[in-house]
């Protein structure tokens, strides 16, 4: 039978001594007791026992167990150490107490110990937890039968001896914290009593990367990179270098550790008189088996054929509680009104172990909008206690939610949620991004003061756009339920855009669109359906496009419903963004996998997504709001923003004047604009460069226009030389973009290094 470790849950510091200098490790010193509540019948005879064999035995209590500090701790030089002391068991207090060493190792904080102490006088702090080894560790043989599995991924240099010790060197990254901001008001108790999350203002990665020593008496954080599965892994508190220990932060949790990217911070102090060099300093660990529960996840997380893509991207938030499904999230918006005249509640905080129901915030019958960012400031803090359930007061059918949160992998930011009815505004998502809440669900994107939200309340302006991509490239989660004509369906603000499940899967593999610009009048529907289709098949099978290739459009009817359904039907992704036309009878179309829908006021901001994503623009039959985007998309291609590359202007009906092609008159003023200018005895030169105009291709068929395009795709350079767009303009575009986040088609660069 294999034997996992035996964990438990964090216990508080709830006393301490009076603080001494210890001269072993050249630092201040205090003795303490840790407090395990509420503990088990299994545990405190586990415990017992174990204390009794080392006694019998005359060996050392660490030889049977040991203690991990939280991470926090660890990170601003904070130890702890398990004294060799009998614990105190008791049955009838359920309680087992843990005498402990607490050592201020970063000299920043002389101070620390002292103003512990006083936290601890307040009512106790969590400080770590015990781990018991019931078994032995796992084998190198079972180790590397992990790896083959893709359950355990290590990086590439790595060492693992004979006994399973796995050996990980450091990366050249090292944290350091501000002492000014140390130095100002509450900031250590925030550190203290919210841990790696109330780290985040005071502790950067330093631009100068790991020091080639460390220094005598120094402490150091710096980081190794593991990804885990179902495993537990304790680090030694030795490591490669004699003297060098790592501090009490020292169990990686199974799944949890996932993410091959993430640096895992390791927290060292060399007690020697000598320096140390760092570039073979490396951490140990011994890997466990996981208990039956963490198996399990792990059996539906780590799927056939995906586990190493999860474990190496770490294990989401969607992954650990399908919040795609609309029952699972409606199951986070249990109890969630739209106003407060409905009863209920305005919002809920979600995290392990732990609920918090936040009410409307209401006087005299009104809500209060601005009292309600405060109060959800103040819980988010952690200064309100109403609300709060813990325990056997959360709901059972709440439990497994709280408890699949805690497996969050990657950074870890993603284990606390906020729920509402609607995207409280930009600044309140900013506190909750300082307070490590990672995830927020929502149904809708704002109301007007007092109303309730109409569904699907979707429109964004362009500060909430911008915050939320920033926000999002910080490592926050944003989702929406949308219920639509009778049907739901859940969005994740994903590189810019909402996407289904399937559509966030899909898009990184999408290297080039196509954006559609055209009337939203529907009676062009005969005219154009079959050729538009024709048009998207062809450029499907591309053999340079592919699965690579999406269409983009604004969302509406007439040209852009004709694009989305022909699109869908040949499995081409879909990229929709809209404005709120809903005021001008035009309704939104939510039908692709990718969408964004903004107010009218951020007209601009919508065009800046439609040019910078697409390579292609294509130019159908339309009005004024096609003119506009005529000159805006030329625009960003003169500024840099878009690739030079072909734009088409199509007509197949000659509805121009006296059958022209509709868009002659728009091409020849941009030709004049761009020409040798010259009148009242002035000589003007362009307004223009010409190559913008070169890029411009009228043609009356969608056939002449795939033409065009897939010269391009054939030879871009070509098509570079041929119409005179100077090369370093499409490198900087690409480097724009690059910068932007936006993907580069790979012929792209292919032509330029060709043409280096």
């Amino acid at each position: 039978m294999i034997a996992f470790p035996l964990i438990t849950g964090d216990g508080q510091l709830v006393s301490m001594g009076d603080v001494h200098f210890s001269d072993a490790l050249g630092a201040p010193q205090a003795y303490g007791l840790i407090r395990f509540s509420h503990t088990s019948d299994a545990l405190r005879g586990l415990v017992r026992d174990l204390r009794d064999r080392a006694a019998r035995d005359g060996a050392a209590l660490t030889d049977f167990m040991d203690i991990s500090g939280r991470s926090g701790h660890s990170r601003i030089g904070l130890d702890i150490e398990l004294t060799g002391e009998p614990p105190e068991v008791s049955d009838s207090a359920r309680t087992v107490e843990v005498p402990v060493a607490l050592t201020a190792l970063n000299a920043a904080l002389a101070e620390s110990l002292a103003d512990l102490r006083c936290l601890c006088a307040d009512g106790g702090v969590d400080f770590g937890r015990l781990f018991i080894a019931r078994g032995p560790a796992l084998s190198r043989e079972e180790i590397g039968e992990a790896m083959d599995r893709g359950w355990l991924l290590l990086p590439e240099r790595h060492r693992i001896d004979a006994d399973g010790v796995v050996e990980i060197p450091l990366e050249n990254v090292r944290y350091v914290l501000s002492s000014r901001l140390l130095g100002v008001g509450r900031n250590f108790s925030e550190m203290v009593v919210k841990g790696k999350h109330g780290l985040t203002i005071f502790q950067s990665p330093s631009p100068a990367g790991l020091p080639a020593r460390m220094g005598p008496r120094e402490f150091l954080v710096g980081a190794v990179r593991i990804a885990l599965g179902p495993y537990v892994a304790f680090i030694t508190r030795e490591t490669s270098a004699p003297g060098v220990f790592h501090l009490a932060s020292r169990l990686l949790d199974g799944i949890r550790t996932s993410g091959i990217a993430t640096p895992r911070q390791v927290e060292l102090y060399n007690g020697e008189d000598e320096p140390v060099p760092t570039r073979d300093l490396a951490v140990r660990l011994r890997l466990y088996p996981a208990d039956p529960a963490l198996t399990g996840l792990a059996d539906r997380v780590f799927v056939p054929g995906k586990a190493r893509e999860v474990l190496a991207a770490g294990v989401d938030f969607a992954d650990l509680t399908d919040v795609f499904n609309p029952e699972v999230a409606r199951s986070f918006l249990d109890e969630v009104t739209a106003a407060p005249g409905q009863g209920g509640i305005y919002g809920r905080m979600l995290m392990p172990g732990k609920t918090i129901a936040i009410p409307w915030e209401q006087e005299e019958g009104e809500w209060l909008q601005e009292f309600q960012w405060r109060l959800v400031y103040e819980y988010a803090r952690g200064n309100v206690p109403e609300g709060v359930m813990e325990g056997e007061e959360i709901p059972k059918r709440v439990r497994p939610l709280l408890d699949a949160l805690k497996y969050v992998g990657g950074e870890q930011k993603l284990s606390k949620v906020f729920v509402a009815e609607a995207l409280p505004p930009v600044d309140t998502l900013r506190v909750l991004k300082r307070n490590g809440i990672g995830v927020v669900v929502a149904r809708g994107m704002g109301c007007a003061v007092g109303e309730s939200c109409r569904l699907p309340h979707f429109r964004m302006d362009q500060t909430l756009y911008e915050e939320l991509v920033r926000l999002e490239n910080e490592g926050m989660r944003f989702y929406l339920l949308l219920e639509i004509n009778g049907e739901a369906q859940v969005r994740e603000f994903f590189r810019g855009l909402w996407v289904t499940r399937p559509g966030k899967e899909q898009l990184p593999r999408v290297h080039t669109t196509m954006a559609m610009f055209g009337s939203s009048v529907d009676v062009l529907g005969p005219v154009l359906a079959s050729p538009i289709a024709d048009f998207l098949r062809r450029l499907r099978d591309h053999p340079r496009l592919g699965e690579g290739f999406g269409v983009a459009h604004g969302s509406g009817p007439g040209v852009m419903r004709i694009v989305d359904d022909a699109a869908a039907a040949l499995g081409i992704y879909r990229m929709g963004v809209g404005i709120n036309a809903e005021e001008i009878g035009q309704h939104t179309n939510f039908a692709p996998e990718a969408v964004a829908q903004f107010t009218n006021l951020a007209l601009n901001t919508r065009q800046d997504i439609l040019d910078r994503r697409s390579l292609f623009k294509i130019f159908n039959l339309g009005g004024f709001g096609t003119s506009y985007e005529i000159n805006m998309a030329l625009t960003f291609m003169k500024i840099g923003q878009c690739l030079p590359a072909p734009y088409i202007f199509i007509d197949p009906v000659g509805l121009g004047p006296g059958g022209a092609p509709f868009w002659r008159q728009t091409l020849e003023q941009f030709r004049t604009l761009s020409g040798d200018l010259a009148g009242g005895g002035h000589e003007l030169g362009p307004l223009g460069p010409r190559w913008i105009v070169n890029c411009c291709h009228e043609v009356g068929s969608y056939e002449e226009g795939f033409a065009v395009m897939a010269a391009f795709l054939d030879d871009p350079g070509a098509y570079w030389r041929e119409r005179e767009i100077p090369l370093e303009k499409v490198r900087m575009a690409r480097e724009n973009l690059r910068a932007a986040g936006m993907p580069i088609p790979p012929y792209i660069d292919e032509a330029l290094e060709a043409d280096a």
